[in-house]
């Protein structure tokens, strides 16, 4: 059996003769090249073949689709005293969001400004969605794909909930949940107009030649309540899913925040993995609750946090301690993928990492 076929059956809820491990460490491997702190030794080395390295299965993500905004939508970038601004201009009004730097011009950016301040930008935003169409766009994931060969899998990163779009991205989750409260109907017709080309766009992918599609959620349950979630979540992912699973694509969400109060209304949702799960102790839960919580219907690629993976997380030996006493003993339990919670973050100890294939053995 391949990598590949192995990763697809754990994919699938089927039993496996070993762990699948797929690291996710692309943060990590673009500022240190950036920064010119790369190990020596992976010089030259494209992701996946360090991925191979270090003895784990390729988990590569790549684009699949395009948007197409029509004639009367003008969109632009630009920098302004160090940030970066975008700007969509159209017959209804202008909107705009800034992001500025954090840690470094290579690192994550912090969305300072969003492009929805009150009604009258969230009609701008309806507008923009109605005057959006999606394209296919597959070179970038048939060429993954042979990058990949037998040793993995490719997913397209498709869509998050409509509601995590407008409270996380468009309007800021303080912003955004007053409006939600106050404006309901208003919110509501914008998540509408969301929900129908999303839709669409996963139409675009499952035709594609990706195996899976994940979406980009950041699902948290701090931000988003069981109710909330109920309302919004659970009804997207249950017609997204019947898009791509006509065509035989697995449905992935990225569920890297505290989902602990989420993970029992999981099942039946229509997701068919969460990915990137936190657990303790970065969430008040072990990967053994999380597991159970998902009652064998939903697969979990996750258990490494993020923090232990760093020096600040503890030394060495008690990483080792965490695999051996926390991962190993899940060795045979279907439904559990191996992988990070979230990225390997740039300060990493990288050796970490590069033990994990042979600590799992």
């Amino acid at each position: 059996m391949t990598k590949r076929e192995r990763y697809l059956r754990a994919l699938r809820n089927e039993q496996v003769d070993e762990l699948v491990w797929a690291p996710n460490f692309d943060y990590w491997l673009a500022v240190s090249r950036a920064e010119a702190t790369l190990p020596e030794k992976y010089e030259g080395m494209s992701r996946n073949d360090i991925v191979r390295a270090i003895g784990g299965y390729i988990w590569n993500r790549a684009g699949g689709i395009r948007a197409v905004l029509d004639g009367s939508v003008k969109s632009k970038s630009y920098s302004e005293n160090g940030m970066t601004v975008h700007e969509i201009e159209t017959p209804v009004g202008v909107i705009r969001e800034v992001y500025r730097e954090t840690e470094g011009q290579h690192r994550t950016r912090f969305l300072a400004e969003h492009y929805i301040k009150d009604l009258g930008c969230l009609n701008v935003m309806k507008y923009v969605v109605e005057a959006t169409h999606y394209e296919p766009h597959y070179e970038p994931t048939l060429k993954a794909l042979e990058e990949t060969g037998d040793d993995g899998v490719v997913l397209n990163g498709c869509f998050c909930v409509p509601f995590i779009q407008f409270a996380k991205m468009d309007a800021g989750y303080v912003n955004g949940c007053y409006m939600w409260t106050d404006h309901r109907k208003e919110v509501d017709s914008l998540l509408d107009a969301y929900f129908a080309k999303y839709l669409e766009g996963c139409a675009i992918l499952a035709d594609g030649p990706a195996d899976v599609l994940a979406t980009g959620d950041n699902m948290d349950g701090v931000m988003i309540s069981p109710e909330i979630f109920r309302q919004y979540a659970v009804p997207f992912y249950q017609e997204a899913r019947k898009v791509t699973s006509a065509k035989g694509k697995l449905f992935e969400g990225h569920w890297c925040g505290r989902t602990k109060s989420l993970l029992p209304h999981t099942p039946g949702c229509g997701l068919d993995i969460v990915e990137a799960i936190v657990t303790r102790p970065m969430d008040d839960m072990s990967l053994v609750e999380a597991l159970d919580m998902l009652k064998g219907e939903v697969v979990l690629q996750g258990g490494i946090p993020s923090v232990l993976v760093c020096e600040e997380g503890g030394a060495f030996d008690d990483f080792v301690k965490y695999v051996q006493d926390v991962i190993v003993p899940l060795a045979g339990r279907k439904g559990f993928i191996l992988g990070m919670s979230d990225n390997v973050p740039p300060n990493a100890d990288f050796a970490r990492v590069e033990a994990v294939a042979e600590l799992i053995r």
